[in-house]
């Protein structure tokens, strides 16, 4: 059984990387638990593991990282033959259809998974956020793809309600696939006995000039509380912001508080970053990724909303947004009151997770698995 492996893999983005890393694992485990041995899984009689050919920004780190096959997204002759020769193609998860960074996301991967079928082989969505998409041909693109898909889950409500008015009734849906890695045990340092670590997470976005120096206050007044550790999620587009907030943040500190800029570049990256959130006791972040893996640790966190991804998120399992920062076009994020919410929400976040946030992610946990499984059963031919 051989499945492709469509998302937004190969360009350095943590979050991505460790979607990649949760949908591989996710997928192999329900095979396992859908094909005993010896139970013949159409396409590959007798084999009831799956292997995986990745569509990436970089193949020769695809490979490295995750240990499966990988192949140029940008040759398209090694796309379609690794399409022509899957038994599935998995789209997502991330927020692939969507056209507010460009118009580009939308005509590759809705032409990739409209190819896929092309040349018969059937497409599941997996854990996608959809949208936004404002173009016409977008949308119409973006309900051809999800029309033409045997299965289609999706990540929030807002995203299915825009699958709705695209005519894509049949939805599941369900967390994203990072959060059914747990994260909480035996894998990151233990918490207790030293001084709390605050992990922040932000990401460069257009108009940082009128919120990141409140950010920066807010960080120096909460150095007396703790540690502050900041971990770029995305090595290229977010490293040199949280080098040069380190550099800004240590002229201001006092003598024995540590800020660390973390680099989660290189084939262990993602696991770098995840790791550095999940060893923390709370967490202050713009990246959704982020904001999963401190959910997946069973840590608090504290948004900073660029996106309505980042909103539905926290939303969704409890967790305080402390403010929706201004995108390119916006006013003024209103400084002193920002600074202020952003402090009193860490500090809050930092006497550790309340049980009604436990209890969400417990349950969000085993929702998050339930896409592996159905396209387990799908292949297999339950």
């Amino acid at each position: 059984m051989r499945i492709a492996l469509l998302g937004y893999f190969g360009f350095g983005n943590a979050g991505d990387e460790a979607i990649l890393a949760a949908e591989i694992a996710a997928l192999r485990s329900a095979f396992a638990a859908e094909a005993p041995a010896g139970l013949p899984v159409r396409g590959s009689p007798g084999e009831a593991e799956p292997t995986f050919v990745v569509i990436s920004g970089d193949p020769d780190h695809t490979r490295r990282t995750h240990g499966v096959d990988a192949v140029s997204r940008t040759d398209v002759r090694a796309v379609l033959a690794a399409l022509r020769g899957s038994d599935a193609l998995v789209a997502g998860g991330g927020s692939l259809l969507q056209d507010v960074t460009s118009a580009r996301p939308v005509a590759f991967y809705a032409g990739t998974m409209l190819a896929a079928r092309a040349v018969g082989t059937p497409v599941f969505v997996y854990a996608q956020g959809l949208g936004p998409v404002r173009r016409p041909v977008n949308r119409a693109l973006t309900g051809a793809a999800l029309r033409a898909s045997r299965y289609v889950a999706l990540r929030d409500a807002d995203s299915a309600a825009l699958a709705d008015r695209l005519g894509v009734r049949d939805v599941d849906l369900v967390p994203d696939p990072v959060l059914g890695v747990d994260l909480s045990a035996g894998r990151v340092p233990p918490l207790g006995g030293e001084r709390p670590r605050l992990a922040v997470a932000l990401r460069a976005w257009a108009g940082s000039e009128r919120w990141l120096p409140a950010v920066r206050s807010a960080l120096v007044e909460l150095s007396a509380d703790a540690d502050v550790v900041l971990v770029p999620f995305h090595a290229g587009q977010d490293g040199d912001l949280a080098r040069d907030l380190a550099r800004d943040l240590a002229h201001d500190l006092d003598d024995g508080v540590e800020v660390v800029a973390g680099r989660p570049a290189g084939a262990d990256g993602h696991r770098a970053a995840l790791e550095a959130v999940a060893g923390a006791t709370a967490v202050l972040g713009m990246r959704l990724h982020a904001l999963i893996a401190a959910a997946g640790a069973g840590r608090p966190f504290v948004a900073l909303s660029y996106d309505p991804k980042v909103t539905a998120f926290a939303d969704r399992v409890g967790q305080p947004v402390a403010a929706t920062l201004p995108g390119p076009s916006a006013g003024d994020a209103g400084g002193e009151e920002l600074r202020e919410n952003v402090v009193a929400a860490v500090r809050k976040a930092l006497q550790g997770p309340d049980q009604a946030y436990l209890d969400r992610l417990a349950v969000l946990r085993a929702d998050a698995a339930r896409p592996a499984t159905v396209i387990a059963r799908s292949l297999i031919g339950h």
